[in-house]
């Protein structure tokens, strides 16, 4: 929700007979919004507007006040008064959700057409997943999971190296190459979650042929008073929850704001059995500080902190060759019991990761100068079952190190800069063992150009990068005798993008879109060699990898249909030379640790076609009814195979009941989520060591309400997830092998602002 206010001060007399008026409308088509709570804190006395968005407060004394406003599908947010006089103000209202925006031919479009978005109440709602379990319920967007807590965004059918990270505004490196590598981002850090694509997508480094998911903290509210949050959710499954807290405070010149996030899960359970050895425990933090000169320059220094222990299932990792092929069919995995706990024993994960930022931004006549400085740390521990008591001893520790330095010029229409990119990756020796990834460092230097021009009812964009790396790498040969072997590899990597959007009429907008984009082998596909515990699998690399390179063509259509029913509706084409894939291998190995499956990365070309929709109807101003859809259909066209691990289709059908008041409660929600999944019928037996699993269909109940209390207004929400409690597995989630997703979830969330 986006707030933006003016007001007029008339004259009137310094008494306690003030008026505090004004109407709140839709940002998009400025549209009356009707039931809106606003709420001054000091007085404690509410208004709702009316049918033509108006509200009034009379009888008010000269001072500050604090106006809290509320409206169902929004989160809640203050707006500070300075009552001297009669005073009107004039709110807007954005409802961020996951999809549409309205259509307004009358001005720029302050989104892009195809980006997407999760809201602040999503958010909210969200605080105890993943990232990549939030941005999943995006149109288009998937999971790739491993296990309960861990998983990487999937857009469009890619995922991993093939996607960008942006955190506040710093491409996020880590060990993001790993299906099993959650990102180390914080969600609960975020104001805002986006997924998008087009010509501003250049200024960040990195590939991103799978699109980019973007990170940001938002802006501080203007108020010279200390505000907050404290969000918390308690959960069945697991027994466990998580809280967050954050403090802000907003002066002219200065802004800061501290926040730190608390989750503990233990085991989790599938509707029939414990799935041991699952807990989490995480710890976060994050710290801003904002400085303005002069109107003319600012100053922004930004701190995150990620720390996380993630246990793997324990029945994912088997002694012998003959247990392992039977673990496939088993219909209860291998180690698993009645007794819940919250012990993380081997295999499991312990990740710690530093991000830390600073910039300077110069507002001139002709645009704005940016210079940022970000580095970062990441260690990751990964702990194996070991005999002879060597389980509490790391079977992989990386050490990485990166910097990322960039100098910014952009105006209305032109975006440009220089950056520059350097990571150092270690292997810590305390594992004993042959490291799974060499040691190596890595230089990237790039430059970019967007251009963004509107003309009457078109809006085109060009945008075009290119990338100088250097990678320097030292390992140990694969074959006995080990020897020393240094690998330099260099790589010259071109992007380019072209884009138009155009109005339709009043109500539509569509937008064709054509990129080209370069990826050179990643480390851990050329030179990985061993034991990968983390997808339970031995993974070996290809040093005959060759560049990447993929040509995309998108066609959009969005609008309403009527007043009632919304659509959104895209068509892509993905072609690939040299597309990296990770292949199963039939061939089972046993090792001194245990058997394993066994995945080697392999090349060939190939072509994505895809398509996702949004249908938004309103069936009256209280219910409505949201479906989406999703399905990619990926051919390895040298070999004439179906892609491995390539989203099913998938339907997401939501059914939203608002009430305005209910007794003492405000806002209160009714949702009902609908999943399916169907099973992946773009599938070869020689792809993958099982079949894929059945379609299924899972349902989930919310109801989230704010109670009515003097000088507080706390936000609940109660939910089921599972409510049914299917068993089921899904495709993308690399335990499917071996055990059930879980089982039936009862959460309840609180929030509350003051």
């Amino acid at each position: 929700m986006l707030l933006s206010f003016g007001w007029s001060l008339p004259v009137a007399a310094q008494t306690c007979l003030l008026t505090l008026d004004g109407t709140v409308k839709d940002a998009h088509d400025q549209s009356p919004m009707q039931e809106v709570s606003i709420f001054i804190t000091e007085t404690g006395i509410e208004r709702w507007t009316d049918g033509h968005g108006r509200f009034s407060f009379e009888n008010l004394c000269p001072g500050t006040y604090h106006a809290l406003v509320q409206h169902i599908g929004c989160p809640s947010e203050r707006v500070l008064v300075e009552l001297l006089k009669d005073t009107t103000l004039s709110l807007t209202l954005e409802h961020h959700e996951n999809m549409l925006h309205e259509v307004d031919v009358h001005a720029k479009h302050e989104y892009a057409i195809n980006e997407q978005s999760l809201s602040m109440l999503i958010l909210d709602n969200s605080a105890a997943k993943s990232l990549a379990a939030s941005v999943s319920g995006i149109a288009g967007v998937s999971m790739l999971g491993n296990g309960t807590d861990i998983g990487l965004p999937v857009v469009h059918g890619l995922s991993g190296n093939r996607l960008t990270l942006v955190n506040n505004g710093v491409v996020h490196t880590g060990q993001q190459w790993g299906a099993d590598h959650a990102p180390e981002i914080d969600l609960n850090s975020a104001r805002e979650v986006s997924v998008v694509s087009g010509a501003a997508g250049m200024r960040y480094p990195g590939t991103h042929m799978g699109g980019i998911v973007i990170l940001e903290s938002g802006q501080i509210p203007f108020d010279p008073h200390i505000h907050g949050k404290i969000r918390s959710i308690a959960e069945s499954n697991g027994l466990g929850g998580t809280i967050n807290g954050q403090l802000y405070q907003g002066f002219e010149t200065l802004q800061w704001r501290v926040g730190g996030t608390l989750k503990q899960f233990g085991d989790r359970h599938a509707p029939t059995y414990f799935l041991n050895n699952t807990g989490t425990r995480q710890s976060h933090a994050n710290a801003e500080l904002r400085k303005q000169w002069n109107n003319t320059l600012e100053w922004e220094g930004k701190y995150n902190y990620f720390s996380a222990e993630y246990g793997i299932m324990r029945g994912s990792h088997i002694g012998n060759l003959t247990d392992l092929q039977s673990a496939f069919s088993r219909e209860v995995p291998f180690f698993t019991d009645s007794v819940f706990s919250y012990e993380i024993e081997a295999p499991r994960q312990r990740v710690r990761h530093h991000q830390l930022k600073s910039g300077l931004k110069k507002h001139m006549e002709l645009g704005t100068l940016e210079w940022h400085i970000a580095g970062q740390r990441n260690q990751r521990r990964e702990y194996d079952v070991r005999r002879s008591g060597r389980s509490v001893i790391p079977a992989l520790s990386l050490l990485q190190y990166s910097i990322q330095n960039e100098v910014l010029f952009s105006n209305e229409w032109l975006e440009t800069g220089y950056q520059f990119l350097g990571r150092n990756n270690w292997n810590l020796p305390e594992t004993g063992i042959i490291p799974l990834l060499p040691n190596y460092t890595a230089f990237t230097n790039g430059a970019f150009l967007a251009l963004d021009r509107s003309f009457d009812h078109y809006e085109l964009e060009f945008g075009t990068r290119y990338d100088y790396s250097f990678r320097y790498i030292s390992k140990l040969s694969n074959s006995v005798p080990r020897v020393p072997v240094y690998y330099d590899d260099n790589y010259h990597n071109f992007s380019a993008l072209g884009r138009i959007s155009t109005n339709l009429g009043t109500k539509w907008q569509l937008l064709a879109e054509s990129s080209l984009r370069q990826r050179p082998p990643e480390i851990n596909e050329m030179y990985s060699f061993g034991l990968h515990q983390g997808v339970s699998g031995i993974e070996e690399g290809n040093l005959e990898l060759r560049q990447e390179t993929g040509l995309k063509s998108t066609l959009q259509l969005r609008g309403k249909v009527n007043d009632k029913l919304h659509l959104d509706v895209r068509g892509y084409t993905h072609f690939f030379d040299g597309y990296i894939y990770l292949q199963p291998q039939q061939a089972l190995r046993l090792t001194i640790r245990g058997a394993f499956p066994v995945f080697t990365y392999e090349q060939c070309n190939a072509r994505l076609l895809g398509g996702d929709a949004v249908i938004k109807y309103e069936i009256s101003e209280r219910l409505n009814v949201e479906s989406s859809w999703g399905y990619i259909h990926g051919q390895n066209t040298t070999q004439n195979l179906p892609l491995n691990f390539m989203p099913p289709l998938n339907v997401q059908n939501t059914f939203d009941y608002e009430v305005a008041q209910w007794k003492n409660w405000r806002n209160v929600n009714l949702s009902i989520l609908h999943r399916y999944t169907a099973q992946q019928w773009n599938w070869s037996s020689s792809l993958d060591l099982i079949e894929p699993p059945e379609s299924y269909h899972i349902f989930d109940l919310h109801i989230s309400a704010t109670l009515k209390v003097v000088n507080y207004k706390p936000q609940f929400r109660m939910g089921i997830e599972n409510i049914f409690n299917t068993s089921y597995r899904d495709y993308l989630n690399r335990q499917r092998y071996f055990a059930n997703d879980l089982g039936r979830n009862f959460t309840l969330s609180w929030v509350q602002n003051f």
